[in-house]
Order: structure tokens, then sequence, then C-alpha cells
């Protein structure tokens, strides 16, 4: 592990391999390690640099506020990170959930060069919170709407770290229409499914111990982000290539959601993995690998 130094923190991050550039960027709530796999099968074709992103444990400020994880400061971290370690060789950013989001912002900055995205189970930005203020769901609102007061939710959270893991990392059962998207059920349920995925959660409950509010921070600026992003929101002239789960309850490949991707860039191209869920890159490698290959 190496670590780059900021003024109010250091990003932790690890390169392997040699060859032309990958760097994977995870979203929430996962870390570093939630690559282990993917990169161990890139490693001898490519030099792979994972990260654990601003505000997550290994990259934790140490006196957090909500105003220091915004995008720009986000994709700051990432520009930086790229510049110090020389990842220009056709750049190809992979990222997942957040990570998506992040990347994305990278990309339309045009800061540092990348040869293509590929973004998993994510998208371009989320909108407004007001959008998620008017989701009702069974069990109460959508949890985004939730996420906005950073400390209530991370306090409801941490309660029970265990419970929060297995219900986020539960495999997706089929009817997954019929699930709604309040925190109670998303990430305080295990009864959709007993099964989780192929992860320790054991591991995960420890390396939160300290608790998840910096994480959250990043959901209650959504507001303010669209505000900083519209500075170089743009069609991207590079490809980039969307992978969705067709079980994902947390994003969605709606009508609506592949328009206003299908117009995001010039070399647009979207793909729906069957039977796969928010985890595709758990579940499917072979999939993002398919298109990380392809340029």
């Amino acid at each position: 592990m190496k670590q780059l130094e900021f003024d109010d923190f250091s990003l932790t991050y690890s390169t392997e391999g040699e060859g032309s550039d990958i760097l994977l960027l995870h979203g929430f709530p996962s870390n570093i390690f939630f690559w282990n796999s993917l990169k161990a099968k890139l490693i001898n074709n490519y030099r792979v640099t994972t990260v654990e992103q601003r505000g997550y444990p290994l990259s934790s400020l140490q006196y957090p506020k909500k105003e220091m994880f915004t995008i720009d400061n986000l994709c700051r971290d990432i520009e930086k990170l790229i510049d110090t370690e020389g990842l220009n060789r056709n750049l190809i950013i992979v990222g997942h959930d957040w990570g998506s989001i992040v990347a994305w912002a990278v990309a339309s900055r045009a800061e540092v060069k990348i040869t293509k995205l590929v973004s998993i189970c994510g998208g371009t930005e989320f909108p407004q919170s007001r959008v998620y203020d008017n989701l009702n769901f069974k069990n109460g609102v959508h949890y985004i709407s939730t996420f906005q007061n950073a400390a209530m939710s991370s306090s409801l959270i941490e309660n029970n770290l265990d419970m929060f893991f297995r219900s986020a990392y539960r495999v997706t059962p089929s009817n997954v229409e019929e699930i709604d998207l309040s925190i109670k059920t998303l990430f305080m349920n295990t009864k959709e499914s007993s099964f989780t995925h192929d992860i320790n959660i054991d591991s995960l409950t420890e390396h939160f111990r300290e608790g998840l509010i910096q994480q959250i921070y990043w959901y209650a600026n959504i507001d303010i982000n669209q505000q900083i992003s519209s500075k170089w929101r743009r069609r991207l002239n590079i490809p980039v290539d969307f992978l969705f789960g067709a079980n994902d309850v947390a994003v969605q490949l709606n009508p609506k959601m592949r328009d206003r991707l299908s117009h995001s860039g010039e070399l647009i191209n979207i793909m729906e993995v069957s039977n796969a869920d928010h985890w595709l890159p758990l579940t499917h490698e072979e999939s993002v690998i398919e298109r990380i290959k392809v340029l």
C-alpha cells in the first residue's frame, strides 16, 4: 500500500502489474479490497491501480466536514493520483456505483488524459435530492433522501454494522420490482434473501468499525454537486461502456436512464447483464474484463 499526502488526509492506494493502466474506483459501501479478485485477473497484462477513496477508513479525514466531500474534491484526489503515479499508458478508469460518478466527473473535467471509461451500476451524476424526497416506499422515503441527514443516517446504521453489510451485499431476488429503496429495507433488512455475495462481511464490519458518516457525506452533497459539475458537464468524446445488472435495485436501467446515457457522449455503449445485481463486479468479472479489453 502507498499513501498520497493531501493537506487534510492521506489517500491510500496500491499499484501492481505492468502494461497499460487501469484505475479501479470503488463505490458505497465498499473499499480498496473490493477489487482484489478482478485485479488478480488483470495484473498479468495491465498495471492496475486501486484506491481507497476520500473518507473511507484507510483514507479517512481526522476532522471531517460535509463540504470536504464535494465532487470537485473527490475528482482532485484521483487527478493528483493519476499525475503522481504517471498513469498515462492508455488509461482506462473503471468505476462501480459512486466510483462511476467520480470517474465520469474526472473524464468530464479533462484535467488528465483518459482513453476509456467503464461505468458499472452507476451513471453520470445524481439528480437533486428533491427527486428522492418524492419517492415513498412501504418502509419510508428513498435512502438517498434519508442520507441528506448524514449524522442521523450513520447513527442508525452503526447500531448494527453486521446487519447493514449483510443487507447491502445480499443477493437480490428475482422479484426486483417489489423491493423498496428505503434505508430500512435496503440496509437494515436481511429477510429478503438469506444469501450474501462472496465477500467477507466480518472483514467489512471491522474495516468500517469507526462508522460511515464520512462516506454518507458524499450523498449529502448531491445538491451542491449539481452546481459544481455544471462548470464541466459535457458530452464525452472517449469510449464509454455502461454496464448494469438486470436485477439491480439501486440503479435500474429504465428507458429514461437509457435515453439520458445514450446522449451523454459520442461513443456510448450500454449493456445490461442478465442475472446480475448491483454487485456485478463480484459475480460477473468476465463481463467487466471483456469491456476493458475492447477499445
